[in-house]
């Protein structure tokens, strides 16, 4: 099992503050089932030089994979990656650097509240570039969430939707959007998004259990399957999207 997204390296973004944290939260990893993490700080270009990002990540990294030396029982496998604030300038950096270690995928995060300017042209260069984006947490942009047509069109042209394992959990109306999307196969992947053990634990297998039990195994295994296929830099399962439609005033 592979959680694509989280914040567990020590002292760098508003993930885990310290070593003790990071530590707590990979033992929730491990505890949920998953063997293979990709370690994804915020990182802002417009506000950030990438250089120097790129040597906080690694001294952070490095910090954290010294102290698992002292510990047991933390055999996962890891990878570098980042989660990468929509700018307009992003096509134009190295973003091969902020790529999950030695695949094409780009984990990218927008304004909850506003679409972003020149959104579609900066997808489609990075495309052209050979990488593929992954949009993070797909429930929590407002701006989006009444428009399946855009995620269905992303979804139908390679570009992968993650969603956080959490909000399912809490079931609700949150969930139960998350829900169809993962339906209609415009959702590919399952991430826990863990920032700190009590208020944003890593619960990834939690998630999966819950699609399990409510949208299927085959959901689930695939779910699963896809985040195991992206960690090794193959392409997601081939499930084409559908297209939602508008009942009584919802999305089904």
């Amino acid at each position: 099992m592979t959680d694509l997204h989280c914040h567990l390296l020590p002292g760098i973004d508003d993930g885990a503050k310290d070593l003790d944290m990071s530590l707590e939260l990979l033992r929730q990893e491990r505890n949920q089932g998953v063997t293979n993490i990709v370690f994804t700080s915020h990182f802002r270009p417009d506000e950030e030089d990438l250089h120097d990002f790129l040597k906080a990540r690694n001294r952070a990294f490095g910090s954290l994979m010294k102290a698992l030396e002292q510990q047991d029982g933390y055999n996962f496998s890891y990878k570098l990656g980042a989660e990468v604030y929509f700018s307009p300038t992003l096509d134009q950096l190295d973003v091969d650097l902020l790529c999950f270690t030695r695949t094409p995928y780009l984990l990218m995060e927008f304004s909850f509240t506003r679409e972003p300017a020149f959104l579609d042209r900066v997808l489609f260069d990075l495309q052209t570039k050979g990488i593929v984006p992954v949009i993070a947490h797909v429930e929590r942009y407002e701006w989006l969430k009444d428009r399946p047509d855009i995620l269905h069109s992303w979804a139908n042209n390679g570009i992968i939707i993650q969603s956080n394992a959490g909000p399912l959990l809490r079931e609700g109306e949150t969930a139960r959007y998350i829900s169809m999307l993962i339906e209609h196969n415009i959702v590919k992947v399952l991430s826990s998004d863990a920032h700190h053990p009590k208020h944003r634990p890593a619960d990834l297998g939690s998630g999966l259990m819950y699609v399990s039990q409510n949208l299927g195994q085959e959901k689930a295994r695939e779910l699963l399957q896809n985040g195991n296929r992206i960690f090794r830099g193959e392409d997601v399962i081939d499930n084409p999207p559908t297209m939602p439609k508008r009942r009584f005033g919802k999305w089904v």
